[in-house]
């Protein structure tokens, strides 16, 4: 065939096929989804993905709903009727783009036999780069492996880097004899990944009595075989084309568990002359991986007009660590940097990076609006930023999310008898410490959402309490959640609810029913929904913003609100307990927000990976978080935390992932390995 490029075209003769004309050739190319089409689910922009030989299939042939889609009538081949993955960007139908488990780098990425436990496969080419990934499969699955290649480096590499049990020369005068000699009888199956006739005649004298032949390699021409053989022997002859997606992302996760390492060479495009040069004279190792383009960046990320509203611009930085790079930094401050990458418990156990260091030690002043009646100079500016932000005529520090709500909640209640609605998974009630009845004298009315994710227009209709029956205290405040376990409330949703709320009738002098905002992750989720927190917030009365969630900072909240509630929210505040210290904030945006479109293409990316392995969900995952259902999938909370435990993890046990900008890769990788390790115990021993 010829493969054409845009420098080179390289004559081979080996497939008699003639291929489109000055198409780019190529397939196996792996990097990085810069652009999806508006109906592709499960593809994100920035997720790592591989193409295949098959580029794309019709999607409604028989063969589709058998998981036999290389026999689609109508397929396209990567690099033979669509151009191929010579180049820095190609295109392939999504339900063909294979999936790459964080765990094995771009370079790397790159059951036919009916064997069982423990019998031999012989695997014929071993050498090369399908040979190698072959031998280290064959031995993660439990068997035997006889590598069959030539030379003494391709021997030293079979047995000792690949682990292989036998070697044995395909040019030793009689290779069927020397096979059966060292086996005790022959393999129990052959795979052959050579391209060349012999070692298919070879196959059929040496394997054993009930075997099986896998061909892999496509020789030119036809092949001639002992049909008496064959017959006699009983011997099987399978032809293995090309895995479906499901199958492909099955072996990536194979990969990952047994540690397979890929044999290759990382090498400048400019190089493909001599790498196809290797292959013919039959010296390569392994594969070589071609690199295109000097760097790969998971860009275009999606950012809401929030980021381009500030100005804010991502600083050089180590991953998403946040650090600037070639900081100095001490090794207390590395150490404490290395545990948050493997922190999944919150994203408010972030270490503080080193703008925000320095914004505290040069902090003027560490006053507050008590004493001092301007204030704190940091806290006034951090504050006038967050007014302009939202739109909202005040805002307000306080030291936690519990605190904001708190004091949004009170500040809004007079007199009892009164309740607030809200989810039934709220954060204002599941995880504030009973604060409600205690600080606002208010009872709640929970509800559980019927759509299973968040509230909407018809839960609030149904359960709202409106004045004139004695019996039960009349709602006073609805306080909605965004993001309410990583999953984000719809602008839409929110509007239509404040709408109906605000509409309800009060008696004469009574203030209308109020609208809050539990917001402790909304600049999560505002990015990325795409739209701004004005837009967001005009339709409520107040909320309450964490930005140690996410954002970055060691610690505090922002209150937003009319000036009127503001200065009521004071008092409260007072009562709370007052701090006034936020210097620390002052820098955390603008470090940590433009990353938080990394975070969610990283969070999306282990989610695709926990759900092709067999993992439920109990809430979308729309920003930041993964909330594993443990009933559906079969598992406990101490599983989770067993197995990560044992990869040096910190988790709760209530299933619930929270990613951050200082999670790293490392982490990433130790993840997927306890979690495949769980859910392929529980599948083994259940």
């Amino acid at each position: 065939m010829s493969l054409w490029t845009n420098d080179h075209a390289l004559p081979t003769t080996q497939w008699a096929h003639v291929f489109r004309s000055r198409g780019d050739s190529a397939h196996e190319g792996v990097g990085l989804v810069a652009a999806v089409g508006s109906q592709v689910n499960g593809l994100r922009v920035g997720d790592t993905v591989g193409i295949q030989w098959i580029n794309r299939t019709c999607g409604v042939c028989e063969f589709r709903s058998t998981g036999r889609q290389p026999l689609c009538p109508k397929l396209q081949l990567s690099g033979y009727m669509v151009d191929g993955t010579f180049q820095q960007y190609c295109i392939c139908k999504a339900d063909n783009a294979v999936r790459i488990p964080s765990g094995i780098s771009l370079e790397a990425a790159a059951p036919e036999s009916d064997v069982q436990l423990g019998e031999i496969i012989a695997i014929v080419g071993a050498g090369g780069g399908l040979g190698s990934l072959a031998c280290q499969y064959a031995k993660a699955c439990g068997h035997k492996v006889l590598a069959l290649s030539s030379g003494s480096a391709k021997r030293q590499m079979c047995l000792y880097d690949l682990g292989a049990d036998y070697f044995v020369d395909y040019k030793s005068p009689d290779v069927a004899e020397e096979v059966k000699r060292v086996t005790g009888g022959g393999p129990h199956a052959a795979m052959i990944v050579s391209s060349v006739e012999e070692p298919f005649h070879q196959a059929t004298q040496y394997i054993r009595p009930g075997g099986t032949i896998v061909a892999v390699g496509l020789p030119p021409g036809k092949i001639c075989t002992d049909l008496f053989q064959m017959i006699t022997q009983r011997i099987n002859i399978k032809g293995s084309y090309v895995s479906n997606r499901d199958e492909t992302e099955e072996a990536l996760a194979i990969i990952i568990k047994a540690g397979i390492s890929v044999q290759y060479e990382v090498v400048d495009f400019s190089e493909l002359p001599n790498i196809y040069d290797q292959m013919e004279k039959g010296t390569m190792k392994g594969r070589a991986v071609l690199k295109i383009g000097k760097t790969l960046t998971r860009s275009p990320v999606r950012q809401s007009s929030f980021c381009r509203d500030l100005h804010f611009l991502p600083k050089q930085t180590n991953g998403i660590t946040g650090l600037t790079a070639k900081s100095a930094i001490s090794g207390a401050l590395e150490r404490a940097i290395e545990r948050a990458g493997r922190d999944f418990r919150s994203d408010t156990v972030t270490v503080p990076t080193e703008a925000v260091r320095e914004a505290i030690v040069n902090a003027s002043t560490f006053g507050d609006d008590i004493y001092d009646e301007e204030g704190d100079a940091a806290v006034n500016a951090f504050q006038d930023k967050v007014k302009a932000l939202t739109g909202k005529e005040a805002a307000l520090f306080v030291v936690s999310g519990t605190q904001g709500n708190q004091i949004c909640l009170r500040t809004h209640l007079h007199q009892p008898p009164h309740t607030i609605l809200l989810d039934y998974w709220a954060h204002v009630q599941t995880w504030e410490t009973g604060a409600i009845p205690v600080l606002s004298q208010a009872t709640v009315t929970s509800v559980e959402p019927k759509n299973g994710v968040h509230l909407t227009l018809d839960d609030v209709k149904d359960r709202i309490v409106e004045e004139g029956n004695f019996h039960f205290p009349p709602t006073r405040v609805v306080s909605l959640e965004n993001t309410l376990s990583g999953s984000f409330l719809p602008l839409r949703h929110a509007r239509e609810i404040s709408n109906y709320v605000r509409g309800v009738r009060v008696p004469p002098g009574r203030a209308p029913i109020a609208m809050h905002l539990d917001g402790a992750r909304l600049l999560e989720g505002i990015i990325a929904d795409g739209v701004t927190a004005r837009e967001y917030l005009d339709c409520l009365d107040s909320a309450s913003i964490c930005i140690s969630k996410g954002c970055g900072a060691p610690m505090g909240s922002i209150i937003g609100g009319t000036r009127e509630f503001i200065d009521r929210a004071k008092w409260f505040r007072k009562m709370f307990g007052d701090w006034n210290d936020g210097c620390c904030c002052l820098r955390c945006d603008e470090n940590t927000l433009p990353l938080l479109p990394k975070v969610h293409a990283l969070t999306r990316r282990v989610a695709d990976y926990l759900h092709r392995i067999g993992y439920e969900f109990l809430m979308p995952v729309d920003t930041s978080m993964i909330v594993i259902d443990l009933k559906k999938t079969g598992i406990t909370g101490d599983d989770i935390l067993f197995y990560c435990k044992q990869q040096g993890l910190l988790v709760f046990a209530n299933g619930r992932l929270a990613f951050h900008h200082q999670i790293s890769e490392d982490g990433v990788a130790r993840l997927q390995r306890a979690l495949l390790e769980l859910i392929t115990d529980k599948k083994r021993f259940n």
